[in-house]
């Protein structure tokens, strides 16, 4: 198991090193957040497939719809993903659609797709690492558009009420154009805990989390959820985007559960650029 764990590291090291000289961002959408309770909570939780096999949940889906900057330049996202565990295997697949408001005199409206297939594994009960792939693109124009492949690589742990997780994330090749020449991908490294406590009635999250991109920003958020008799949820947080792709803004939110089902929702706001943003999402776990 050491020796597992040293390898994964070693190999997050040499990924983060490899990527010391990016100094542009293609492709921000890459690094957006499309789970609602996570925006509730500032965006605090980890993305990525490792987290799944100590989440003890057998399957789960959902869908979601988000409204982007609506006051500054409105797209409208519509997201899906299923993600299962069989013993120590985790598996997800994911796929995000979004769509700007259409260009005066062009008749045409910018898109961005998001497709990501994801497999982790437990390495002991309290330890687990996963590999997320992602292809994304966007069409800006009708006769201009950015695609890329990258990956998330991620080690994920929990202990009692504690769980953390590390990793690296968009690592992948820069986007070329003979337009506008070479533009790298949001990569950044991440670090981020939680820690959990309940009474039966009423049970609470508290989240951290810190990204630094390799083009030299940082960004950090913190989150709280509050759940009674595991029915409703209440949701607050905060996000520090500084000069990161992703603005300072904070956000509020709510959830229920009924059995199997869930219903989540989000809002966005003290932010300029995110204000009014919303997100909304309905799903089923098991």
């Amino acid at each position: 198991m050491r020796k597992i764990s040293l390898i994964l590291v070693s190999g997050i090291l040499c990924l983060a090193a490899s990527a010391q000289d990016l100094v542009s961002e293609a492709l921000p959408f890459m690094q957006m957040d499309f789970n609602t309770s996570s925006i509730a909570m500032g965006s605090t939780r980890i993305p990525g497939a490792a987290v799944l096999p100590l989440s003890g949940t057998k399957l789960a889906a959902g869908v979601a719809y988000e409204s982007y900057m609506p006051d500054l330049s409105d797209t409208r996202y519509i997201s899906g993903g299923v993600a299962g565990v069989k013993g120590r295997l985790g598996a997800s697949l994911g796929f995000t659609r979004g769509t700007g408001d259409e260009i005066s005199g062009e008749r045409f409206s910018p898109s961005e797709i998001l497709v990501n297939a994801g497999i982790s594994y437990a390495i002991t009960p309290m330890i687990a690492a996963g590999i997320n792939v992602k292809y994304a693109k966007e069409q800006l124009l009708s006769n201009y558009s950015n695609n890329a492949v990258a990956a998330d690589l991620f080690v994920a742990g929990k202990v009692d009420a504690f769980d953390f997780a590390a990793g690296v994330s968009s690592i992948g090749t820069p986007v070329e154009s003979e337009n506008t020449g070479k533009f790298n991908l949001p990569s950044a490294a991440t670090l981020g805990c939680g820690f959990s406590a309940g009474t039966g009635e009423l049970s609470i999250c508290a989240r951290a989390r810190g990204d630094y991109y390799f083009s030299g920003n940082l960004a950090a958020g913190l989150g709280f959820e509050g759940w009674y008799k595991g029915l409703v949820a209440l949701r607050a947080g905060y996000h520090y985007g500084g000069e990161s792709i992703i603005p300072d803004f904070a956000s509020a939110g709510i959830g229920a559960r009924l059995g199997e089902f869930t219903i989540d929702a989000a809002y966005i706001f003290a932010s300029e650029a995110l204000m009014n943003s919303f997100s909304v999402c309905a799903g089923v776990r098991f």
